[in-house]
């Protein structure tokens, strides 16, 4: 097991557009929890190992501001110094991966004419979608989801991360990170396969052979417009328009991407805005689609989200039936 101890700090601030909800932007309930952390959160405060290329940091990040006066104090932990450029490379990627610059007024405007669901919009005026991992990171925790129990997933990841991840150790805290792809050249589908995570074993392999190749450049594609980002992300191993649609929301922050509606996000999606048990995933589309138009996945996330941070204070017995934790 490697452990990576980071001892050398640098602090900067960054200023996020207003309106900004700290909480609701760092910290995701509706992600699944697994035992070895890659991130940590309290009211205010957020810390996660953070890859920028090769190389591996911690970051810790402070709510300093207001909802409409917004500060952020990021503090970096690294193993050498880090001069004025690299330092500046670090905050662009906090700011892009986290949506800390994205003008969402339109969006603010929208949501005032949605008069069922705006309590619940204004309670998390200012939260982003944000995704802390790079898109291979990413993409290892979205194999490991496929076709099984949030239990199973947690089993697996950690399997994983105890295998081939690092521990990263810093201002007392101990955090995980998941491997590179390169750290996988040498490891076989039956090595994977060993640590039971089934046919996924392939998928693993295959998709870190292809970062290794450089099928996709991840940065940029950040320049890239919704169809050609979603044809380059589908050339990788293993990436359907499922998993493609879901990288274009939480990676690159296509808020339209409401086109598929799974069987057991069609049960979640019936109570949340029918109060039903099963509505037709047709009706749920359209009904989206027509009142959000371009912002539809975002409008979503807000409720999604929502009825997650109830559920960590109040038993939802219909949610627990679905998200089988």
């Amino acid at each position: 097991m490697k452990t990576l101890i980071l001892k050398r700090t640098k602090k900067f601030f960054i200023i996020p557009t207003s309106p900004f909800n700290f909480d609701g932007t760092f910290h995701k309930p509706s992600h699944f929890p697994n035992k070895l952390k890659l991130d940590d959160w309290k009211p205010k405060e957020y810390c996660q190992t953070f890859r920028v290329d090769r190389d591996l940091f911690a970051i810790v990040i402070k709510d300093k501001g207001t909802l409409l006066r917004p500060k952020l104090e990021i503090t970096i932990y690294s193993r050498a110094n880090l001069n004025a450029q690299y330092l500046e490379k670090i905050k662009q990627e906090i700011i892009y991966r986290f949506g800390l610059n994205f003008n969402l007024s339109e969006f603010n405007r929208l949501i005032k004419s949605d008069k069922r669901f705006y309590p619940i919009f204004k309670k998390w005026i200012g939260m982003r979608s944000s995704s802390q991992y790079t898109l291979y990171e990413l993409l290892i925790i979205a194999i490991v989801l496929q076709n099984t129990t949030v239990r199973r997933s947690q089993q697996m990841l950690d399997s994983l991360l105890a295998s081939f991840g690092t521990k990263v150790s810093f201002d007392n805290k101990t955090l995980w990170t998941i491997w590179l792809p390169k750290e996988l050249e040498n490891v076989s589908e039956e090595e994977l396969r060993a640590l039971k995570v089934g046919y996924r074993a392939k998928f693993i392999k295959k998709l870190s052979e292809n970062f290794v190749d450089g099928k996709v450049d991840e940065f940029k594609l950040r320049d890239f417009d919704k169809e050609n980002t979603k044809e380059e992300l589908m050339k990788l191993y293993g990436v359907g328009p499922e998993t493609a649609r879901i990288l274009l929301f939480e990676t690159y922050h296509f808020y339209d991407v409401f086109d598929h509606i799974a069987p057991w996000q069609q049960k979640i999606y019936s109570r949340l805005f029918y109060g039903k048990k099963l509505v037709s995933a047709n009706k749920i589309y359209n009904d989206i689609k027509s009142q959000y138009g371009k912002y539809s996945m975002l409008a979503v996330h807000y409720i999604w989200e929502d009825i997650f941070w109830k559920r960590t204070t109040k038993n939802i017995p219909w949610l627990e039936k679905e998200i089988r934790l």
